[in-house]
């Protein structure tokens, strides 16, 4: 049985990612954006072929993990607060 054209996304954007090893540039003092947009441009080509074979189903399947992701990251960013209040007191 064939993988969903999303489940082989998610598999080829961690691989990459983890080769592209993001930490290293956090480092080196790069800002969120500048990440994203050094890896977008290292792979335009794979992400604009990935793009092509979508169909509306996929396109609700990522949009469900973004806001997942949303989420998750709202949470973090309160829970740093709770840390960082902790540490003022």
């Amino acid at each position: 049985m064939r993988k969903n054209i999303t489940n082989l996304w998610f598999e080829w954007f961690y691989k990459n990612w983890k080769r592209f090893n993001p930490g290293n540039l956090i480092e080196n003092n790069l800002t969120p954006s500048q990440i994203a947009e050094n890896f977008v441009s290292q792979n335009h080509n794979q992400l604009l072929e990935f793009s092509e074979k979508f169909d509306e189903t996929n396109y609700d399947a990522l949009t469900d993990f973004m806001k997942l992701s949303e989420s998750e990251l709202l949470v973090l960013k309160y829970f740093l607060k709770l840390v960082k209040l902790n540490k003022s007191k």
